[in-house]
């Protein structure tokens, strides 16, 4: 069953975090700690990969059918800036990537169907600098952000373990463009599906202040090419704050109605309470509300055309677990 065809038949779920889960268990003063660093997960990956597949694992284990590859700030650029690598040894940490996801489901139970996504960061984190939470870019053009995307994105496309691609946290309309303009070209001959999940400034602003009803409209009624259509398969928010997510949803359905068209598919994977205040990146904090955590997931299954639910910094796999008990509950 691809992932499209998965998202209709019944909601799934998705793991929680991978980063924030690095920094609670390893120790600041240990070689490996991650936080605050421009390759953030990515550098646990080159050196000790055995934590990241242990993470997947802890995810699986909870029940979670869907696990994102641990590439958020593993773009070409990032690797070549950071770690001097070529695009060939970028491509074995990309492939590393899927092994350690791969070794977690059969670590866990190796039957079951898992569905491998990959993760491809917005510019931002390659600026690692909270771009992606403001949008800022300075003079990067459409045809310019197509071109940061295009090696990872062929890459996967032509990757028979990726299931499908996620581009995640994209804080400006220009990217949302350029993915699905590379999209176009890319993804013509292979037919990978993708999603885009939003990072926004609140539940009506795209993180650069684009209203998020102009990036609805634009992906309900934008002449697309039949490649587009067939795998663009959703779109929605992660790295927000979880309390902002009702909203958000509610926005792109009256979006949806006012151009009488049928809603968007959505995936929406927020923050538990991580204060994204990046003027400061060795200090940003978690502030949990675990009471009103599983109260957000069940309003969030309210809505039908919400298909996949997960969480994003500071989830762990006991948030994981209240969403698949809460989803297993609205399924049947």
């Amino acid at each position: 069953m691809s992932f499209k065809a998965a998202l209709h038949a019944q909601r799934i779920v998705l793991d929680g975090a991978l980063g924030t889960q690095l920094e609670e268990t390893i120790p600041r003063e240990n070689p490996l700690s991650v936080k605050g660093l421009p390759l953030w997960s990515a550098k646990v990956l080159i050196q000790e990969p055995s934590m990241i597949t242990k993470i997947h694992q802890s995810y699986l284990e909870k029940g979670a059918s869907v696990l994102i590859t641990s590439l958020y700030q593993a773009s070409l650029q990032t690797l070549q800036k950071h770690e001097n690598m070529s695009l060939e040894q970028s491509r074995q940490v990309w492939k590393k990537s899927i092994d350690c996801v791969k070794d977690a489901v059969k670590l866990v139970n190796p039957t079951s169907k898992v569905f491998i996504v990959a993760s491809i960061g917005p510019y931002g984190a390659f600026l690692a600098n909270g771009a992606e939470y403001s949008g800022e870019y300075g003079d990067m053009s459409i045809d310019k952000l197509c071109e940061y995307h295009r090696e990872m994105l062929e890459y996967f496309a032509a990757s028979d373990d990726v299931d499908c691609i996620a581009f995640e946290t994209i804080p400006k309309f220009e990217e949302v463009k350029a993915i699905l303009k590379l999209a176009d070209e890319v993804l013509s001959n292979c037919r990978k599906e993708f999603y885009i999940t939003l990072s926004c400034k609140n539940s009506a602003m795209l993180a650069d202040g684009t209203p998020l009803t102009d990036v609805f409209t634009y992906m309900l009624s934008e002449d697309f090419s039949k490649t587009v259509r067939d795998c663009f398969v959703a779109t929605g928010c992660n790295c927000v704050p979880f309390e902002d997510v009702a909203e958000f949803i509610s926005n792109a359905n009256k979006t949806a109605v006012s151009l009488n068209v049928e809603p968007l598919t959505l995936i929406v994977y927020p923050n538990y309470g991580f204060e994204n205040d990046m003027s400061d990146v060795s200090q940003y904090v978690f502030k949990k509300s675990s009471e009103k955590w599983a109260q957000a997931v069940e309003k969030w299954c309210l809505f039908t055309n919400v298909r996949g639910i997960g969480g994003c910094c500071s989830t762990g796999p006991e948030e994981v677990a209240q969403i698949c008990k809460i989803v297993e509950q609205h399924n049947h």
